[in-house]
């Protein structure tokens, strides 16, 4: 019988590390807190090949500690309320390991005007009923992939979490 192959096509993917510790294969609304990775792309692929590539570069990637580091305002209309979070040249690494293979993969953004490259900042934007605090600090011990439907359904799944290494 041949294996169904789950193309990624009807989709749009993010990596990002969660705050909540999500588990591969869980669902939840876009109000989860996180810092962004890579942000919201399309790509045309087999969707477990994506997978395996996400599990092969991250994987390997040594676990850090981060903390929220002072408050500013982002947005066309500098209305987002976030904490940008140091070490910031940590998170730029795992943000150029995603980058290095966008292109290659064919892979193209989801969003209009991404944050990616020098205009990457890694921050934690504030929602509503959730404070992050300056100062408070968070172990980066893992990387998530998640997706959602391009028709924008509310719902975003976890379909891949790379757990990072803690140094010896």
């Amino acid at each position: 019988m041949a294996q169904d192959i789950q193309r990624t096509d009807g989709n749009r993917y993010l990596i990002a590390y969660l705050l909540d510790d999500l588990a591969v294969g869980a669902n939840f609304k876009p109000s989860v807190l996180h810092i962004t990775i890579l942000p919201w792309f399309a790509l045309k692929t087999d969707e477990a090949l994506f997978i395996k590539w996400f599990y092969e570069h991250f994987d390997a990637i040594e676990a850090f500690d981060a903390i929220a580091a002072h408050r500013a305002v982002f947005g066309p209309h500098k209305d987002v309320p976030v904490c940008i979070v140091e070490p910031q040249n940590r998170f730029m690494d795992l943000h150029k390991i995603a980058l290095s293979w966008f292109g290659a993969v064919g892979a193209r953004w989801a969003e209009r005007d991404p944050y990616v490259g020098n205009d990457y900042i890694p921050h934690i934007a504030q929602r509503q009923g959730y404070v992050i605090n300056e100062s408070e600090s968070f172990h980066i011990s893992s990387v998530s992939l998640f997706k959602a439907s391009r028709h924008d359904d509310q719902v975003r799944t976890v379909v891949a979490k790379a757990v990072l290494h803690d140094p010896k």
